[in-house]
């Protein structure tokens, strides 16, 4: 009878001092990008807040919404937060270009950002 009221004891001592994991509130961003309209193999590399996240392996004309298969797209913590778009061509020469901005993730809302190469001041 002791061990088993020793047993319950630790057991219910090991589960109690687990701690929940703090879930912070989180929002989607998703990135997209005409890049096809370009007379080069481009390649568009994604940063947030000075992080990788990811490459755009499909382009798209336009994105509407965050259920996109040509996109990027990434879940935050809500909050601001900084991006840069990298492009830059496979090889040789071509399309070199930063774009940079900020943007505001809010609780399961979702924030699209588009590259459209059409609008590129390419000089």
């Amino acid at each position: 009878m002791k061990q088993s009221v020793i047993i319950l004891f630790t057991l219910f001592t090991l589960i109690s001092s687990c701690k929940k994991e703090d879930t912070k509130p989180t929002g989607f961003i998703t990135f997209g990008a005409n890049y096809h309209v370009v007379n080069c193999i481009t390649n568009v590399t994604i940063y947030i807040d000075g992080k990788f996240m990811g490459e755009l392996k499909v382009f798209a004309d336009s994105i509407t919404d965050c259920n996109t298969n040509a996109g990027l797209t990434k879940e935050l913590e809500i909050g601001h937060h900084y991006y840069k778009v990298k492009i830059r061509p496979e090889s040789g020469i071509g399309l070199s270009k930063d774009i940079a901005g900020q943007v505001d993730i809010t609780e399961n809302c979702c924030e699209i950002v588009f590259v459209d190469y059409f609008k590129l001041n390419l000089n």
